[in-house]
């Protein structure tokens, strides 16, 4: 936590000075405990069996990509094999069969969402045999919000058409950067021409939401040059865009190490480009979703935004009601009101679990009544930008209150009896302390 006498500390976090993973302003307090075990994680499931009025989220793992983006900060393996991709739905379908025999089966979803990698790497075979094995364990209808992420350069007219003919309505394109400069940098390749006439065509076909991302720290990125990708984003007009700051990791992802580090923008560069994001995206009929989205007025998360009732889980911000997400697949994160879970991430040592019958838990933590009410609490601080009555008396009163007090008197939040809320400066604040572009991290530090 900040220290109440550390004016200075209050200062890096609000420039983003400082890494999300060692950033604990409103922390959940949540961390891995080896003592978790695999019958803890049965037991988990089997608690949430009983809960059967309540929808569930599924976030389905595919980590195949046919190239690696030096940036890359997602779980993934390069493979030009699509022999090793049915193999993977092989054992895919062994853990839905394993998880729904303490689940239950034919779980209404109210979210089921594509993850990767790249989703849409998969062949159209390939995708049909997807979505029959999870209609096969779970209840699927018209009301499921079905997303996916996509490579704009691997969607074709074909496939788009089976995705929606399958079920999905959101499509996530994952851009990064337009400028050619920073993509060179990035070892990518998105033509402008390819990413709009995908953004005309899922709309001609019927998909209702067409999102896209933006990462800012990028290598070879300006002021001037993200002020171009983002009025090019604005001419494609979509439906969300997710904002994140990039955070080199070459500890954790060793490609990353590619990357030259002095090309990167500095930290005073960082903010001042994220302020010229907001700015822009706000005069242009966009609303700032809790910390890292923008989503036009008539978008259903504007609208849970406006009234308080947003939430956010591993698959992102949702109106949605059931806080409840199953993760399959390697390295997925399942989040459940008694346990988090984490899959492996080496998709042979998840595959050996799952052909020993056993669930492939790499790491897990569980969770207490009040652990499991922070976590609520600064997820709905997040979306909603305040804490009420019952969530404040969450804070512990000899550390959390003087440093409160301190964040007020910098001006990050506002107190009033009961209630704390977030400033627009504590909001750009906690935008730089959690707005990680990799899932991990924040996973790690938000859920």
């Amino acid at each position: 936590m900040l220290k109440s006498d550390s004016k200075e500390a209050r200062i890096i976090i609000t420039s983003g000075g400082i890494e999300p993973s060692n950033t604990k302003v409103f922390d959940s307090g949540l961390s891995f405990d080896p003592a978790v075990s695999h019958n803890d994680y049965i037991a988990a499931l089997e608690d949430e069996k009983r809960n059967i009025d309540e929808d569930l989220s599924v976030y389905i793992h595919l980590p195949f990509c046919p190239s690696r983006c030096l940036s890359c900060d997602h779980q993934t393996t390069v493979s030009h094999d699509h022999k090793q991709i049915d193999h993977y739905l092989d054992t895919l379908e062994i853990e839905v069969q394993l998880v729904t025999d303490h689940l239950g089966r034919n779980r209404r979803l109210q979210q089921l969402h594509l993850g990767g990698g790249t989703p849409n790497y998969l062949s159209e075979l390939q995708l049909v045999r997807l979505v029959d094995i999870l209609d096969k364990y779970f209840t699927i209808d018209a009301q499921t919000e079905s997303s996916l992420e996509a490579n704009a350069h691997r969607a074709s007219v074909s496939q788009l058409s089976l995705l929606h003919g399958l079920g999905f309505r959101n499509l996530n394109l994952e851009l990064r950067d337009l400028d050619p400069t920073v993509q060179q940098a990035l070892g990518r390749h998105q033509s402008l021409p390819v990413v709009r006439d995908v953004v005309e065509t899922a709309r001609q076909i019927g998909f209702s939401t067409v999102a896209t991302d933006l990462v800012y720290g990028l290598p070879m990125q300006t002021a001037s040059s993200v002020q171009k990708t983002v009025e090019e984003l604005l001419a494609l007009e979509p439906d969300r865009v997710s904002c994140f700051t990039y955070s080199r990791r070459a500890d954790h992802f060793q490609h990353q190490r590619a990357i030259d580090s002095q090309q990167m923008p500095s930290i005073a560069d960082k903010v001042a480009i994220f302020s010229r994001i907001v700015e822009r995206f706000n005069h242009s009929g966009y609303e700032w979703i809790g910390l890292d989205c923008f989503a036009r007025a008539q978008d259903p998360i504007s609208e849970a935004h406006r009234n308080g009732s947003l939430h956010r889980n591993w698959i992102g911000y949702t109106q949605q009601t059931g806080r409840g997400v199953v993760g399959l697949g390697s390295s997925s994160m399942t989040d459940l009101s008694s346990i988090c879970v984490q899959n492996h991430a080496d998709i042979n040592r998840w595959r050996d679990s799952l052909e020993r019958g056993e669930l492939p838990m790499s790491a897990a933590a569980q969770l207490s009544p009040n652990l499991r009410a922070r976590r609520h609490a600064l997820s709905d601080l997040m979306c909603n930008l305040h804490l009420d009555d019952d969530q404040h008396t969450l804070l512990d009163p000899k550390q959390e209150y003087p440093e409160l007090q301190a964040l007020k008197a910098d001006g990050l939040v506002e107190i009033e009896g009961d209630k704390l809320t977030m400033t627009e400066a504590g909001r750009f604040t906690l935008h730089q302390a959690w707005g990680d572009s990799s899932p991990m991290y924040r996973w790690r530090t938000i859920a």
